[in-house]
């Protein structure tokens, strides 16, 4: 054998060629079908990667392959059903083992087959899950593992779905994926006004973005209780209707990172009642719904006052607003409101604003002001 073809028998550089590959899954092919050696490595790419669960179909036991052809795969079919034994499930694993990452169009498969095999994690290695609920998850049932990472919760959108989906959902992540980091729930039309879930002990979580269509009680309660845990990274979706912060509960202690989509009135109680003084980043974009000059000028002195010697980079986005009417004065009324306190920011770096007309913003005399402290990039544009 020449030389220069051993260092392929080297497994760390087979496997840098093999995810070099990852997205020639033609070529991972052939390459797992070569020889044995080629074969684990480049299966583990080709596999890494699930968003559909046919290629799992011919690898299922006969008597649950044929519940699958004869679309008897929901709960109800599957709830009296005798799960084959393990030996049956040997190519089934061999394959679910490498997965890594899962997508949401592999998720009702997922939810039938954990409830087969109650006491199993179906994809034992899984790092990062995106799933679509479209029933509640049985608590008895094994959905998440334990190597789980990243979370993303979805339900169909502007569709109601059952009250103690999200509840469950949150509750077996705790139970079962303890080093779970990032969590995003997205796309929920939720038809209840309290959460019943119990205190979630995620101690790793660091990330999460809220982005669905939930009551403001539910909210509220949502993040009161992920606020038990050591979140560092918010985005979050505030629904454009008046929400009670004022709580007994800390809210984020540990925040450094903020973005928040909503009204300048929302996002100011919202700031209000967060915790944590040592937020470094602050993103602001308003889209819809009231954004009035007063409510404005509250949102920056709030800002000026919790984070003036923490921020260093300041991002606000307002829209068009229908109480608005000249939209021409809008941009120097906003900056008339924000740029006096500008001084007050210790650490400020950056500053972008995106504003409802950019007409009078260019030649804005107080850009050039040379007491601004820390201050090194200026963005304007218009919405």
């Amino acid at each position: 054998m020449a030389s220069s073809c051993r260092v392929l028998y080297i497994a760390e550089i087979f496997s840098e060629i093999s995810y070099q590959l990852e997205d020639d899954r033609k070529s991972l092919s052939r390459l797992a079908r070569s020889c044995k050696a080629f074969s684990d490595p480049a299966l583990d790419v080709l596999w890494r990667r699930m968003s559909l669960f046919s290629p799992f179909i011919p690898l299922l036991p006969p008597k649950v392959f044929t519940l699958w052809v004869e679309c008897q795969f929901s709960a109800e079919s599957i709830a009296g059903f005798q799960c084959p034994p393990m030996h049956e499930w040997k190519a089934f694993d061999a394959y679910a083992r490498r997965v890594r990452v899962l997508y949401s169009g592999a998720s009702h498969f997922l939810a039938g087959v954990a409830t087969m095999r109650a006491d199993f994690n179906v994809f034992p290695f899984l790092q990062s899950m995106s799933m679509q609920l479209q029933e509640t998850i049985k608590p008895g049932i094994r959905l998440f593992p334990e190597t789980l990472q990243t979370l993303e919760i979805s339900g169909p959108a502007y569709v109601n779905c059952k009250d103690s989906c999200i509840q469950a959902a949150l509750a077996l992540a705790a139970r079962d994926a303890p080093f779970l980091k990032h969590l995003h729930v997205e796309d929920y039309s939720y038809n209840s006004d309290r959460l019943d879930t119990q205190p979630l002990h995620f101690k790793h979580l660091q990330s999460v973005e809220i982005s669905a269509f939930i009551s403001s009680n539910v909210l509220k309660s949502l993040c009161c209780i992920l606020s038990q845990s050591p979140v560092i990274v918010l985005k979050i979706e505030l629904p454009p209707t008046s929400c009670i912060w004022d709580t007994t509960h800390s809210l984020f202690p540990h925040l450094e990172r903020l973005e928040i989509h909503g009204t300048p009135a929302v996002a100011e109680a919202f700031i209000t009642n967060v915790s944590s003084e040592s937020v470094r980043s602050l993103i602001i974009r308003h889209s819809r719904g009231p954004a009035r000059i007063a409510d404005c000028s509250r949102l920056f002195s709030t800002i000026v006052n919790k984070y003036g010697t923490s921020l260093q980079s300041l991002s606000l986005t307002i829209s068009r607003s229908p109480v608005l009417h000249n939209h021409d004065g809008v941009a120097h009324d906003i900056m008339d409101a924000l740029f006096p306190m500008m001084p007050n920011f210790e650490l400020l770096e950056e500053l972008h604003l995106s504003l409802p007309s950019a007409t009078q913003v260019d030649d804005y005399p107080a850009v050039e002001v040379p007491d601004w402290p820390t201050l090194r990039r200026v963005e304007f544009m218009a919405t």
